[in-house]
């Protein structure tokens, strides 16, 4: 294997701000990091950072990006599904695979953060993202009970931290049973 191209060296100083950039977010908060905190942790200038991310928001928003496509892949596949249990299913299966894989593998930048929320944009993507989850799992007339137990599923943040010290797959089988009971 040769040297790196350009591109390549680019895509990786790319993914390393991203990177670091969710460290440092998840770390000390959307408002406590700087653009310079992100380039010192990636190792380069700050205005290399700058280069691929004019602000903290272009980043926050490739982290959202990054986190929304996967959801929106599986929200895709369930709203293909006929029957509202199979999308309840498949949603629940999914989310919590990918929530605990994110949870294991990469700090999690905390989208219920008001300092992240109030970030021109992100808001709106997000509640519309709860909309269409709403939708997927409960079609067009959801009750509070549901829609509460929705939003109690968004974050199992503080569920992973107290059972850290489970395996992944008894954790994800228990946030699975966790999950089914908030939105029955």
């Amino acid at each position: 294997m040769g040297p790196m191209t350009r591109a390549e060296q680019a895509a990786r100083t790319r993914q390393s701000a991203l990177d670091a950039a969710r460290a440092l977010f998840a770390e000390q908060g959307f408002a406590a990091t700087s653009l310079q905190d992100i380039a010192d942790a990636t190792g380069v200038r700050k205005a290399n950072v700058y280069y691929y991310f004019k602000t903290k928001t272009a980043i926050l928003d490739a982290l959202l990006d990054e986190r929304v496509s996967g959801l929106d892949a599986l929200l895709a596949a369930a709203e293909s599904e006929a029957s509202v249990e199979a999308r309840r299913e498949l949603l629940i299966v999914g989310f919590t695979e990918e929530v605990v894989r994110a949870y294991r593998t990469v700090a999690p930048v905390d989208f219920a953060d008001p300092a992240v929320r109030s970030v021109h944009g992100v808001a709106a993507r997000l509640e519309a993202f709860t909309a269409r989850a709403a939708m997927a799992f409960f079609g067009l007339h959801p009750s509070v009970d549901q829609l509460a137990g929705l939003a109690v599923m968004q974050d199992l943040k503080p569920v992973m931290r107290t059972l850290d010290h489970l395996p992944d797959e008894e954790l994800v089988n228990v946030l699975q049973r966790l999950c089914r009971r908030l939105i029955a």
